[in-house]
């Protein structure tokens, strides 16, 4: 009896362990299949994600150094350099001052290795040297290129720079701007050209790795498969597109994407991304071996955890089989005897050993009562994940998002969908960010009421208190009627909130979109029209036809009306200054200027006003954060609080001025430099240079006592002196113009009539006729 019963407790822990052993193989391959995937995905994803910052970590520099480059064209030395003719003094006096410029500017932005200036009309450079065949084929080749492009801008890819030309010549590989003077002109219009040379390997600082243990590759390639930045400097410049992976990815046409090639005879996983602003491709490539490590490491923690469980399961079920075994058979029975259909009378009693299952059972039961109270608590995660899936630009997989969809309800079969974009007013004033996140959350509640009375549709908290709304239209109408019904679920929910919760919120509509995959297109769209509530003020529903389309004539004459503002500071005038300040800002309301364009106006505003104050003595620190400047604005919500933001930061610079000029000890040298000036103006040869041989001082000492006495340079005080002469002379004298040119200085007449109307606003003989009565 004890052999029969052995026999069958040895069979039973054997089918035990079968059953344990088919339980964790499944439960393994089940675990790694799905956690795999999501693993894969989210490696691809992460590797995406560091392109997309590359790509904008990169195109916020390029813009910057563009930003700079218009800049310079439209100092008045360079101006002059293509527009007036120069004699050989002028032209060699304007070079001098457009040189150090250049070197101001290469000094001030680490990227840029060297500008070179060039007028086509002239067939100079800046320094007045005609090129030869040579450097028109070499360094130079840009400028014959550029002539002929269609275009105010192109950037070019990397090539060689000469540093020297000895017998064993070193070149600098570098990225080259070239923008056209005038910057905006008409077809053969085109007077010169200014190309800015930038470091490569200051450039691919910018998108270089610096993780640990990254065996990945990053470089960046032009539209024909050209090398532009790259790690191995010996790569620069050359033509890859001939390798198959390099092909594919200019054959795509899309903006960015992935894929798995042979890379080098090696299995690498290969990202890319378009920057739409200079039209390359930020490549990276990763080897298979290193892109599946984590993936590996998880298979073989998992295969190992499977091993361990399935060890130690069998071994305690042939070590406690005897103590278990009768329990359990008793168990079985007992629910056996309750399933049939004539149960057996009395009740049986459990020793400890059932009372021990039954609580774990019960225990179980517990737990998944307990699972099932998470995941309800975790749906706004859920929506929020799911919101992020459909605003985001990358292409939407059903099979990703339908999980989600299915828990929450949300359905994707609609014709139409809108996209909006809230935030309440005066975030400042809500008491915590708690406070916040709970006016957020009821709102998305209040605004999924509203559209599920009108149509379907799902709302989601996202960052700062912000909130996003996705409308969907199953009906077949237009998308104008969509669209209107949007606006008219937009103004419940606006006056909903404004009544029960005592706060206004504004809310950005986008267009229409007819696909799941443009619904980003709707938001990003609703993002810039709530972006225009600088403009419009709170309390608003903003939609595409209330932002201007075609700002570029405003703009310019806003951006000029910036001069009249920086003469007051330096005058200094505060009381102008404001009066100026609040006409230019009321002009900015009238013609409904975009958010940007306001953020850009003002900063070109500051920037401009402290560069002039530079040129006076007054440094710009401690009045704005030159790094965090666009941060700050952006914190403004309303018109005022920018103008208020603007007029203290200019009040800031008139102080300084005025605590400048107040404080500024006179120095003997100028003193003595005017005089030597007034009893010499008439010499033609009279120079900067000649003025530090006679004092014994070095040119650029004396350049800057001049700008801080003087204020202005050296070259414009001697022609305000020869001027105030020569219109001495016109008015009290018969001479003739020549020869009261040569008289102040000027042995070109030409050059004393262009400067001489320039200062007075008449020419010499129109000065005469009208002051010819004081003889």
């Amino acid at each position: 009896m004890n052999l029969a019963k052995n026999r069958r407790l040895v069979k039973a822990i054997g089918i035990l362990s079968i059953v344990l052993f088919l339980l964790v193989s499944s439960s393994f391959f089940f675990t790694y299949s799905v956690f795999n995937k999501q693993l894969k995905r989210q490696l691809v994803d992460t590797n995406m994600e560091l392109l997309g910052q590359l790509d904008h970590k990169l195109k916020l520099a390029l813009k910057n150094i563009d930003k700079s480059a218009i800049q310079l064209l439209s100092s008045d030395e360079i101006v002059r350099f293509y527009e007036h003719e120069l004699n050989e003094q002028e032209a060699r006096n304007n070079a001098f001052r457009i040189s150090n410029q250049i070197t101001n500017a290469i000094q001030s932005m680490d990227n840029v290795f060297s500008i070179d200036i060039y007028s086509y009309d002239k067939q100079r450079l800046v320094s007045g040297n005609i090129l030869t065949e040579q450097d028109l084929s070499g360094e130079f080749q840009w400028i014959s290129g550029f002539e002929q492009f269609d275009g105010f801008a192109e950037w070019l890819s990397t090539r060689k720079v000469m540093l020297n030309r000895s017998t064993y010549p070193i070149y600098r590989n570098v990225v080259t701007l070239v923008r056209t003077y005038p910057l905006i002109h008409s077809p053969g219009a085109r007077k010169g050209a200014i190309a800015l040379n930038l470091k490569e390997d200051a450039l691919f600082s910018l998108i270089r790795s610096t993780a640990e243990n990254d065996e990945g590759q990053t470089f960046v390639i032009d539209d024909e498969g050209v090398v532009v930045l790259h790690a191995d400097k010996s790569k620069p410049g050359k033509d890859i597109s001939e390798f198959p992976y390099i092909g594919r990815i200019l054959e795509s046409g899309e903006e960015s994407g992935h894929f798995v090639a042979e890379v080098e005879q090696t299995a690498s996983s290969v990202f890319y991304v378009r920057d739409d602003y200079t039209g390359w491709q930020i490549v990276r490539v990763v080897p298979e071996a290193q892109f599946t490590r984590q993936l590996t490491l998880f298979r073989n923690a998992v295969a190992v955890l499977a091993a361990v469980l399935f060890v130690v399961a069998t071994v305690s079920a042939a070590a406690i089989g005897r103590w278990t075994f009768k329990p359990v058979n008793r168990f079985v029975q007992s629910m056996r005897s309750h399933l049939t259909a004539s149960p057996k009378h009395g009740v049986r009693k459990y020793n400890d050993e059932f009372h021990y299952l039954e609580s774990t059972v019960q225990d179980i039961l517990e737990d998944r009562e307990q699972l099932h109270k998470q995941v309800v608590e975790s749906k706004p995660l859920i929506k929020w994940r799911l919101m992020s899936e459909l605003l985001s630009d990358r292409r939407i997989n059903p099979a990703v998002l339908q999980p989600y969809m299915d828990m929450l309800n949300v359905r994707l079969d609609g014709d139409r969908f809108v996209a909006m974009s809230i935030e309440f007013d005066n975030r400042g004033e809500i008491a915590s960010p708690r406070d916040l996140k709970l006016y957020a959350y009821a709102l998305c509640n209040v605004a999924e009421e509203l559209m599920n009375a009108e149509s379907r549709g799902i709302a989601a908290e996202l960052d700062n208190g912000k909130c996003a709304v996705v409308m969907m239209f199953a009906d077949g109408d237009d998308g104008e009627r969509h669209f209107m019904r949007a606006v008219a679920v937009a103004d419940l929910l606006k006056k909903f909130v404004q009544e029960y919760f005592g706060r206004t919120i504004t809310i950005g509509i986008g267009d229409p979109a007819e696909r799941p995959d443009d619904i980003h297109v709707s938001y990003r769209q609703a993002q810039e029209a709530l972006r225009y509530k600088l403009v419009m003020g709170g309390n608003s529903i903003i939609t595409r036809e209330d932002i201007s389309t075609d700002p570029s004539p405003q703009f310019y004459r806003l951006f000029a009306m910036i001069d009249g503002i920086i003469a007051s500071v330096k005058l200094p005038d505060a009381d102008k200054m404001r009066t100026q300040v609040r006409r230019w800002f009321d002009s900015i309301a009238e013609n409904g200027v975009p958010a940007e364009m306001i953020m850009q106006l003002v900063v070109q505003c500051l920037m401009k006003t402290a560069t002039a104050a530079a040129e006076i003595g007054v440094e710009a620190e401690g009045v704005f954060p030159e790094q965090y400047l666009v941060e700050m604005l952006n914190q403004y919500e309303q018109l005022e609080q920018l103008e208020q933001f603007t007029v203290g930061a200019l009040d800031s610079f008139i102080e300084r001025i005025k605590g400048k000029r107040s404080s500024r000890e006179r120095n003997d040298v100028i003193d003595r430099a005017m005089l030597y000036i007034q009893d010499n103006y008439m010499r033609s040869d009279l120079s900067l240079n000649l003025l530090a041989s006679e004092f014994h001082i070095s040119v650029s000492h004396l350049s800057k006592l001049f700008k801080e006495q003087r204020e202005c340079n050296f070259i414009d005080c001697l022609m305000e002196i020869r001027m105030n002469h020569a219109k001495e002379r016109l008015a009290g004298t018969d001479d003739k113009i020549r020869d009261i040119a040569e008289q102040v200085g000027y042995s070109n007449v030409n050059s004393f009539v262009r400067i001489f109307k320039k200062m007075t606003g008449f020419t010499p003989t129109e000065y005469r006729e009208r002051h010819g009565s004081q003889r």
